[in-house]
């Protein structure tokens, strides 16, 4: 019988290695025992330790939780890869969450950023094909003409947001779909990057 809850092990996972790109170095065992709520520094040990035997984390010689050396500190960003996006859940919450990804800051930014899978073709004309990543700066403002992941109908969807004086009008850029017309929308972020997938 298992002894560990499997969605806390990617949860520590998760907080590790976004602790080592923020910081520089690992957390302490100190560190995890209070952001988890853990009773024990043994029980801390006990998760770690199946991290170390999987092959995710590394421990050092001294026994601590080991970082690779070309970790630097404000050189990188974990972005989230996010499946489904639903309302009343935040884009971040575990059960979204797919995966990180580790970006260049020099390329992407270093502001908070998700990777979200496009799908369908309602933006081809845009260079978004079915199947692409899109890299998408979190707000919850855009400027008209740009392209937003917007939460619509109880999921994300991504288009051009253009506001006029009474409504808000997202746009496919295809000319097979029309305008979706809307008096209110929630904006989860303006889509920065895509990445094809061949």
């Amino acid at each position: 019988m298992k002894s560990y809850n499997e969605n806390i092990l990617n949860d520590l996972l998760h907080y590790v290695k976004t602790y080592q790109y923020e910081n520089g170095i690992s957390p302490s065992y100190r560190n995890i025992m209070k952001h988890f709520n853990f009773s024990s520094l043994s029980l801390v040990s006990r998760y770690l330790k199946i991290l170390y035997d999987r092959g995710l984390l590394e421990k050092s010689n001294i026994g601590k939780i080991g970082i690779s050396k070309n970790i630097e500190k404000s050189s990188t960003i974990l972005a989230p890869i996010v499946g489904t996006v639903t309302c009343g859940s935040p884009i971040y919450a575990q059960e979204n969450i797919e995966g990180m990804y580790q970006l260049p800051v020099d390329i992407f930014g270093s502001d908070k950023q998700f990777i979200l899978h496009a799908q369908g073709d309602s933006m081809i004309e845009a260079g978004i094909q079915d199947g692409d990543l899109l890299v998408v700066k979190q707000t919850t403002t855009a400027d008209s003409g740009k392209i937003v992941v917007a939460l619509l109908d109880d999921s994300a969807t991504v288009k051009r947001f253009f506001k006029k004086k009474n409504e808000i009008i997202l746009h496919p850029e295809n000319k097979n779909y029309k305008d979706i017309v809307t008096k209110d929308v929630k904006i989860l972020g303006i889509v920065e990057h895509c990445i094809h997938k061949f």
